[in-house]
């Protein structure tokens, strides 16, 4: 196995935290607070806030800046903070990432405006105007639900846009695009990360990925097997990683602030509306908990 780029400052697992909300669907700072606290303490080597898993389009952006400032703040530089600043328009997104880097952000990650259908121009538009916006390694996540690039574009975006070196790949086919992208961009890009929830992790390593940004959950067992992984212990990471997965497939947002709630870290599993998400049925239910009692020694971090 090749590492890309193994002293680039971005690499690992970076933990998403949700967004915690009160039962009035307000947002719920202590809660916002534990959950930071959980990211780090649980081993993630960054934070990434607030993206998809941290319902970013249902918060306003005076919302979205506070919880910025607020991750800057709680993470207080243990481990890098990389800030989603997605948006409606180009301008909207650049407000948001200047924003992040006033506030002492390490990075930011954006999709491209998807208020309208969008053309492939218009993204690479849209990311080199993000780029020049900012003082700040730029991540692009490459999102086939929004407009996933192909990889000629991309090496070349990464080529002539020198802070736009990172790459959270998402289409549908993640492990082979990321293949591509470092292969076909080089020296030029500074790690491709995965996403789906770390489901694929061992495969990513293998290829050269520079990390995965699964929600944080789970961060004490996703940092391990990565860390495992980087030791060269490849057996040791799969034996963790093959009793971890059947759990994992079970995740929707609901799920997963559930597991948060009955790890201790937030206080209620509220979403804010809508958010057309399913609960699992008592069955769902009572095979989460049989798949989270047979690996229950994997998880590492205790409330205190």
């Amino acid at each position: 196995m090749t590492q890309q780029h193994p002293g680039a400052p971005f690499r690992g697992i970076y933990g998403i935290p949700p967004t915690p909300f009160n039962e009035d669907e307000s947002l719920d700072r202590n809660s916002l607070e534990s959950v930071l606290h959980f990211t780090v303490e649980s081993g993630c080597h960054g934070v990434v806030m607030p993206v998809m898993v941290s319902e970013f389009e249902v918060l306003t952006d005076e919302e979205r800046k506070e919880i910025v400032e607020t991750t800057v703040s709680v993470v207080a530089g243990r481990v890098p903070v990389v800030a989603g600043v997605t948006g409606v328009a180009n301008a909207h997104s650049i407000g948001l990432a200047k924003h992040a880097q006033d506030a002492g952000v390490d990075a930011v990650i954006a999709m491209p405006p998807h208020s309208r259908a969008t053309t492939e121009s218009e993204v690479v538009r849209f990311f080199h105007e993000l780029g020049a916006a900012v003082d700040l390694p730029v991540f692009v996540q490459n999102f086939g639900g929004a407009y996933a690039m192909p990889t000629p574009t991309l090496a070349k975006l990464v080529h002539d846009v020198p802070n736009v070196s990172y790459v959270k790949e998402e289409g549908s086919e993640p492990l082979q695009a990321a293949t591509r992208i470092i292969e076909a961009a080089g020296d030029d890009i500074l790690g491709v990360m995965g996403g789906f929830g770390a489901r694929m992790l061992s495969d990513e390593w293998r290829r050269g990925e520079a990390g995965n940004m699964p929600v944080s959950h789970y961060g004490d067992v996703h940092s391990r097997i990565w860390n495992l992984l980087e030791e060269g212990d490849e057996k040791g990471a799969r034996a963790i990683y093959e009793r971890i997965l059947p759990l994992v497939l079970h995740d929707n947002l609901m799920v997963i602030k559930e597991i948060f709630v009955r790890r201790g870290v937030i206080a209620n599993n509220t979403m804010r509306s809508p958010y057309g998400i399913t609960a699992p049925d008592r069955h769902g239910w009572d095979e989460i908990d049989y798949l989270r009692a047979q690996a229950s020694d994997l998880f590492t971090w205790k409330k205190s």
